[in-house]
């Protein structure tokens, strides 16, 4: 089982979006990904028939802190990270480093 899920938080913006995905999905095989689609148009859903990732889409935008809640709520792993649909992570082991950091450090 995986201990860490990678959570994007998308509305809308499916170009960056995909962009994102692909990158996290390709750098991170130890790590389950989840795309929350805030009510996109049109929705994720026929992008990522490629990618063996979770999906969760709401119909119509329920803003952003409500959103995060709801990933929490969706969530079974121990360890979780947000990340904004358009945010690039350069480091291919920057979640496995914070992981073994966080245990370390409980």
């Amino acid at each position: 089982m995986k201990e860490h899920t990678i959570a994007i938080l998308a509305f809308n913006a499916h170009k960056i979006t995909m962009q994102v995905l692909e990158r996290i999905y390709n750098d991170n095989p130890d790590s389950k990904i989840l795309l929350f689609d805030n009510g996109s148009y049109p929705s994720f859903d026929k992008l990522i028939t490629n990618l063996d990732i979770d999906y969760y889409r709401e119909e119509e935008n329920i803003y952003v802190n409500p959103a995060w809640n709801k990933i929490f709520d969706l969530v079974d792993t121990p360890y979780l990270t947000i990340l904004n649909n358009d945010c690039f992570v350069i480091s291919k082991d920057y979640f496995s480093s914070a992981i073994d950091y966080m245990k370390k450090n409980d």
